[in-house]
């Protein structure tokens, strides 16, 4: 998957310094559809996550309440899109099990390990900006790392219910598929990788159906 980290960054950053009632919405939309440009895998949620914390970060300088504000929107926005993603995945994981000829348990796991540590990878983020900055910036940085660390985040319930649901499901697949292999497994992740994005263009689009029309007619001109 190649993303254009940098579009990502830009994107934000100027949605962050926009109206702060959409600011949600619009990185919300601004995640998902990077996230949808090819294979939903770890690198991809790890090299989005981070560009929206970084243009995020830029948008809301210099920090003041009003600024303040306007990251911890966007901050919201990201994890709502995080959360889709997880749906996204655990949709294509119960379609997967309806094929249970062409997918493994192990198959599966590995498919969703990426997003097993997705909760903790978003604090982790954060809390390694606050270190990284002083000031207004570190403490509303340090305040959400924590409030999420306490609270959960949308992502992180998502994922849990889409582990629960594996465990579930799982007695009726094979233990793993070894005759073919580590290409075998790869195989499969890589697949279900892909699956996951369809699935999540499918959400994007019932988010935003309009918007997601006007871009497939752009690139029709």
């Amino acid at each position: 998957m190649s993303l254009d980290t940098r579009k990502i960054e830009r994107d934000v950053e100027a949605a962050v310094g926009a109206d702060t009632e959409s600011i949600a919405e619009r990185v919300r939309t601004i995640t998902l559809a990077a996230l949808t440009e090819g294979r939903l895998d770890g690198k991809a949620l790890r090299d989005v996550m981070n560009a929206v914390l970084e243009g995020a970060q830029r948008g809301a300088m210099p920090v003041n309440a009003e600024r303040s504000a306007a990251f911890k929107e966007a901050m919201h926005g990201l994890d709502q899109a995080m959360a889709s993603a997880a749906q996204a995945t655990q949709l294509a994981m119960q379609e997967a099990v309806g094929r249970s000829a062409e997918f493994s348990r192990e198959g599966l796991r590995q498919t969703l390990e990426p997003f097993s540590t997705l909760e903790s990878d978003f604090i982790g983020a954060l809390s390694d900006a606050a270190r990284k900055t002083s000031g207004e910036a570190r403490d509303t940085l340090t305040e959400l790392a924590e409030h999420m660390r306490h609270s959960g985040t949308a992502a992180g319930a998502r994922v849990r219910d889409a582990i629960a649901e594996l465990a579930r499901a799982s007695s009726s697949l094979a233990w793993s598929q070894f005759e073919g292999g580590m290409q075998t497994l790869l195989n499969q992740t890589e697949l279900l990788a892909s699956l996951a994005a369809g699935m999540l263009r499918g959400v994007a689009d019932r988010l935003h159906p309009t918007d997601r029309g006007a871009e497939r007619n752009e690139g029709k001109d």
